[in-house]
């Protein structure tokens, strides 16, 4: 396996820091010899190694065939500090797709974490094969009351990152880039197939909304929830085991 530290470009300039997890040394250039590709995204005030959670899982899709990638979206992680909103997510993962799409993978899926999941769900990413949606914030509008979003129009807010990297900044424009997005309307309508995970315990997303989320799917059998018994939302050790096993057996399913 290889771990190689890279810069991916933003459509709008600037870079995204990001690490790509080659399974095997390398491959040639044709489509048939490259292996599927997972691209992992990052919860809110989150980086790309989510504690250590999202190195875990990326070295474990290697193990299973997988190259993978993980990045840091902007205004998190070590990249530059600017306001976060959800569109500026979207276009993010949406560039980096384009750029895995550039490395000629062909059989590409996306896993996002909370927030990473909700803005899985609403970029607009041609041909992916699978969507996997660990503890997704689909309904994080939800969160801002009025008295907040008034304290945001007077002064943004800035809060501790849950890495080692600087604290993350938002401003009204984040609740107004939120609710700029029919989330229902994006479910109803997801046919690709799509996997939620979620855990019993998570006090901070909580599984009413998960489930609510999941029952706008396409109720067959490529839209799949999995409750992990006593899971919170920071899941981590054996918890974060049957997180990534889930997704594996799903992946493998699918590309």
């Amino acid at each position: 396996m290889i771990e190689k530290k890279i810069l991916i470009s933003r459509s709008i300039g600037g870079n995204l820091h990001a690490v790509h997890f080659l399974s095997k040394e390398e491959f040639s250039s044709t489509d048939e010899n490259k292996p599927p590709f997972v691209i992992i995204c990052h919860g809110f005030t989150g980086d790309k190694y989510e504690i250590g959670r999202f190195l875990r899982t990326a070295r474990a899709l290697n193990d299973a065939g997988f190259d993978a990638l993980i990045f840091d979206f902007s205004g998190s992680g070590e990249n530059e500090r600017e306001m976060l909103t959800l569109s500026k997510q979207v276009r993010d993962l949406e560039d980096v797709y384009a750029w895995a799409k550039n490395q000629e993978y062909s059989w590409i899926a996306v896993i996002g974490l909370s927030f990473g999941g909700l803005t899985a769900l609403v970029a607009n990413l041609p041909g992916i094969r699978t969507l996997i949606f660990w503890a997704p914030a689909f309904y994080m509008r939800k969160f801002f009351t009025p008295s907040t979003e008034e304290n945001l129009k007077k002064k943004p807010f800035t809060i501790q990152s849950s890495g080692d990297y600087d604290p993350i900044s938002i401003d009204i424009t984040f609740v107004e880039s939120l609710a700029s997005y029919d989330v229902n309307s994006y479910l109803q309508r997801l046919e690709t197939p799509a996997l939620i995970i979620l855990g019993k315990k998570d006090g901070t997303i909580g599984p009413k909304d998960i489930r609510k989320g999941f029952k706008l799917l396409p109720q067959d059998e490529h839209h799949e929830l999995i409750e992990i018994e006593n899971a919170t939302h920071d899941f981590e050790d054996e918890h974060l085991t049957l997180f990534i096993e889930a997704s594996i057996k799903w992946l493998k399913k699918y590309l």
